[in-house]
């Protein structure tokens, strides 16, 4: 019904279980979900079309899957999100140079000034739109699937609330209601997130 699930924090088990020597499809399974689609957006919002952006985030997970091993979580040092920042701001780098050498073109301007890193701003939306997501997966699990429909409906589809209610059997108010519920909801459970 939702967008894909993701988690939000990076779960240490996550990663011990990404670092065993066989680890479980389902462990990067869950860490793709999870990732890829920032990397993807901030690929895109660089400028890359869709088919290199994807080549962008295959060659972050290689690397991710290549270097994990060596890592080590420590969260007093910085969030593992950093380190998927710095691998995907050094693949979208190499893919415009890449990009630019193909095309023989000489630049005046230096290598580091051609592919400035992405602003913090872009990257602290793209996470935040990743705890979005994952808060409403947990909150479909939790209300109703009637109430999460109609959530749905108005507030991230647009449908209007005479519409919604329509569709859904129940009172325009009674949309009012359910919006109003699960948007507190939702900024309570972003808030707690923000304090982990």
């Amino acid at each position: 019904m939702l967008a894909s699930k993701g988690f939000p924090q990076t779960r240490p088990s996550l990663l011990y279980s990404l670092r065993d020597d066989e680890p479980p499809q389902s462990a990067w399974r869950d860490f793709f979900e999870c990732y890829a689609p920032a990397v993807m957006r901030v690929a895109r919002l660089r400028g890359l079309n869709v088919e290199d952006a994807d080549d962008v985030v295959q060659t972050v997970m290689l690397d991710v899957a290549k270097h994990i091993g060596t890592f080590r979580y420590d969260r007093d040092r910085g969030r593992f999100r950093q380190w998927i920042r710095r691998i995907t701001e050094s693949k979208i780098c190499d893919f415009l140079r890449r990009q630019r050498t193909a095309r023989k073109y000489v630049s005046p301007v230096p290598v580091d000034d051609f592919c400035p890193a992405t602003p913090d701003a872009v990257w602290d939306e793209q996470w935040r739109l990743q705890d979005m997501r994952w808060c409403l997966n947990q909150m479909a699990l939790d209300v109703s699937p009637r109430r999460m429909q109609a959530f749905q409906m108005y507030v991230l589809d647009g449908v209007s609330a005479a519409d919604t209610a329509t569709s859904m059997g129940m009172t325009a108010g009674h949309v009012y209601v359910i919006r109003s519920q699960m948007l507190g909801e939702l900024r309570e459970r972003m808030a707690r997130l923000k304090q982990d």
